[in-house]
């Protein structure tokens, strides 16, 4: 598995259709932390209102990538009503603190400079107009595929230049990050991340760090705090999932668990297993 798909699987991404069909008026989102969204724009005209910075004006059919720091409502401009199909986005739960995936602003790509996703926004449009069976599940998938598809392309163009996302393609970087996905038990340090990106060790800290946001030990303590969620939430003994995550003791675990966390293994586990999934209402608003 390549380590874009590997990084996929592990942060569980999950897309869901939540809003379809025309806004005459704003569409107001009540959005939940940490959930980015696809908005497509079928026919009409919107824009995008967000508070102490220019609005953005949708004149043509198009899709919207908002990042989870958008903070926005999408209002019909145009005399007809605006046609919108919405998906949102959440990068698995209770993740260790939002990872730094380097998309700030809501990124717009008009659909007929999207022809090689032609095929999957047809698929997608006719699966939303029709009634088949397992329709709700093709939806979620093609809005998911579609997300893999607008991130590659956004890379291409340089519109993502830094953050997770864009480090998973730079060919030193992937080397350095899939191993630390793979083995987050590794005794793992700046000299030989380094040596894996064939860089010097001052030379690699600077560009992980650039890229990142973050220094590249920072990341591995992230990274083992995700993988340990994982584990507690499949039920996994905490003291094996100590030396799971490179560990020599329960009790350094649960202390670094509880920093980046903000409470202990247990108590997080009973958190975890009482919270509701994060929900997003959206309503149009004359």
């Amino acid at each position: 598995m390549d380590v874009l798909s590997e990084f996929f699987e592990r942060t569980k991404l999950q897309g869901r259709l939540f809003f379809a069909g025309p806004v005459e008026g704003t569409l107001v989102l009540d959005k939940p932390e940490d959930m980015a969204f696809i908005h497509v724009i079928q026919r009409g005209r919107i824009d995008m209102v967000q508070p102490g910075v220019p609005k953005i004006s949708i004149s043509e059919p198009a899709v919207l990538f908002c990042p989870s720091s958008c903070r926005y409502q999408l209002r019909s401009s145009s005399e007809q009503p605006a046609e919108l199909i919405c998906a949102s986005f959440l990068f698995g739960r209770n993740s260790p603190g939002p990872l730094h995936l380097g998309l700030q602003e809501t990124l717009v790509f008009a659909l007929d400079t999207l022809e090689p996703l032609a095929p999957v926004m047809g698929s997608l449009v006719t699966e939303f107009q029709g009634r088949a069976p397992g329709r709700s599940k093709a939806l979620n998938l093609l809005f998911e595929y579609l997300f893999v598809l607008l991130v590659r392309r956004a890379v291409e163009e340089g519109r993502i230049s830094s953050g997770l996302l864009f480090a998973l393609q730079d060919g030193r970087l992937a080397a350095v990050l899939s191993r630390i996905h793979d083995e987050p038990e590794a005794p793992w340090c700046v000299e030989e991340l380094a040596r894996l990106a064939n860089m010097s060790r001052s030379r690699f800290s600077a560009h992980f760090t650039g890229i990142m946001g973050t220094s590249p030990m920072g990341y591995v303590t992230q990274w083992r705090m995700k993988v340990a969620q994982d584990l507690l939430r499949e039920g996994v003994p905490i003291k094996v999932i100590a030396s799971a995550v490179g560990y020599s003791s329960q009790a350094s675990f649960s202390r670094v668990f509880t920093s980046v966390v903000g409470c202990p293994p247990a108590e997080w586990v009973k958190r975890a297993s009482s919270s509701e999934p994060a929900l997003i209402t959206a309503r149009v608003r004359g």
